[in-house]
């Protein structure tokens, strides 16, 4: 037998896939919403074209594609998601950094011990110390150690989104 047996097309890996990559590229061309109610209606559309999910999606184009054409003409919008994106990167190179500048004073004071070393990581108070008790870093302070990770967070989140996007006016034609 070497008919094929339909499949349910809602639950096809490559349309999901699919699906996803338009919804990113969306994201910079209509508002959430419009997004949401554009996916679920392709989703619908792929999942009743009785042809393979392959060539259906050939029809569509590339997602890039496709997604322009639905903001011909309109505002560009924030890309929260690689906003997100971005602001965890940076939260995760601040943390990288700054337990390497602790490890580098452990490394130091443990070299010359007994001996303890105080210094500052962007406004966050550092010690580093080694003796006969023991080793150890730690870090103190007031709101520094908390306020500094935040607002490197905060704008590396409005930066990556591209947030000015939100305030640019409609142009009155």
């Amino acid at each position: 037998m070497t008919g094929s047996r339909p499949t349910r097309r809602s639950a096809g890996f490559r349309a999901s896939l699919y699906l996803m990559r338009l919804d990113w590229h969306l994201e910079a061309v209509v508002p959430a919403a419009e997004r949401r109610r554009i996916v679920r209606s392709l989703r619908e559309e792929i999942d009743q074209d009785p042809r393979p999910v392959e060539a259906a999606l050939a029809d569509l184009g590339s997602p890039r594609t496709l997604a322009a054409r639905y903001g011909e003409g309109g505002r560009r919008w924030p890309l929260w998601s690689i906003g997100v994106l971005t602001a965890g990167a940076a939260l995760f190179i601040y943390w990288v950094v700054f337990l390497t500048f602790a490890g580098g004073m452990l490394a130091v004071v443990d070299a010359a011990a007994p001996m303890s070393a105080h210094a500052h990581f962007l406004f966050v108070p550092v010690m580093a110390f080694s003796n006969a008790d023991g080793i150890g870093i730690g870090w103190s302070g007031g709101a520094e150690w908390f306020v500094v990770p935040l607002t490197l967070t905060a704008v590396a989140l409005l930066v990556g989104a591209r947030s000015w996007r939100l305030l640019r006016r409609e142009e009155v034609g």
